[in-house]
């Protein structure tokens, strides 16, 4: 039981506020949302929070499936507490799939990695394994290949970030969860910027300065211009927002993670387009999406990174 749960707390949470508390009953695994950790500017609905523990779930659901038991989930199941978010229930022995064993063997290979990617395509075996998880959850993805759903994403990614840097509280809790040197929270290692002079990514990334600052994709004037990355962007979206959807999303985001990893492929939310309702009502618009969109990423094939501290 106590490697379900280690697994579980290496889930990626939004400012790495590991939003959950945990506890063991027997064969039995509760969820519940650590308010305390809920960011109040960004994530004032909670939806991030859910997300985050959704991703937590998942990485609890395969660790457990990797020590060869069942695992059934129910989320949300009692609606007079509504901070159980989560009930895992470990059954009788069932060999995991290949699949299940290579990414439970992911999880303590996973790391969110900001710098720049290489020119290598992500395998479409890959996108398609997304894809088809998600099904399963009720998750709907959509990479964003065309060069007008990539200006649209550009266009939403700065003007949101834009906002959030002219709002003192933006600043105030970016403060407060970064440059940390306890077990949460973005250490400065793990936030500061790797990228070469000479390289830029298309899509604005957050600044964790709470500046709003972007290298221009067109260099200095007396010099050339860099080159500019163009990533794969992975959507995730579902058909109706509210808390069981957030929760399911986050599964599958957790799930994607994890498959990635298995074969090296990294990935960074672009956590500006989904932050606020008002983004994601644009992007939504914008996109022509039937659904709502609740993450976004960036994936690619990416160096070693320094990763975010953990709760004992």
């Amino acid at each position: 039981m106590a490697v379900v749960l280690d697994c579980a707390a290496l889930a990626p949470s939004v400012h790495n506020t590991q939003p959950w508390q945990m506890r063991t009953d027997g064969d039995l695994i509760e969820l519940r949302a650590d308010r305390s950790r809920q960011l109040g500017y960004l994530d004032p609905t909670g939806r991030q929070l859910h997300v985050s523990c959704g991703a937590a779930i998942e990485f609890g659901y395969l660790a457990a499936r990797s020590t060869g038991r069942e695992c059934a989930v129910s989320l949300l199941p009692d609606p007079s507490d509504p901070d159980l978010l989560a009930v895992l229930w470990l059954g009788d022995n069932r060999a995991p799939t290949p699949t299940e064993r290579d990414l439970a063997e992911a999880i303590a290979l996973r790391y969110t990695d900001r710098g720049p990617y290489s020119d290598r395509a992500v395998p479409d075996d890959v996108i398609a394994d997304i894809a088809r998880r998600a099904a399963e959850l009720d998750v709907w993805t959509r990479t964003l290949d065309e060069a007008a759903e990539r200006r649209t994403l550009i266009s939403v990614l700065y003007d949101a970030e834009q906002a959030e840097a002219a709002d003192p509280r933006y600043a105030n809790e970016l403060a407060e969860w970064t440059g940390t040197e306890g077990h949460v929270g973005l250490p400065a290692d793990s936030i500061a910027s790797r990228w070469p002079a000479d390289r830029v990514s298309q899509v604005p990334l957050r600044d964790f300065s709470g500046h709003a600052e972007h290298p221009s994709p067109n260099g200095q004037a007396d010099e050339p211009p860099p080159t500019v990355e163009r990533d794969l962007l992975l959507m995730f979206g579902t058909a109706v927002d509210e808390r069981g959807s957030w929760l399911a999303a986050g599964r599958a985001l957790g799930w994607a993670l994890l498959r990635a990893a298995s074969v090296g492929v990294s990935a960074q939310p672009l956590g500006p387009a989904i932050d606020l309702p008002v983004e994601r009502a644009r992007l939504r618009y914008e996109l022509g999406l039937v659904g709502f969109p609740q993450f976004v990423l960036r994936m690619g094939y990416g160096q070693d990174r320094p990763r975010t501290r953990r709760q004992h």
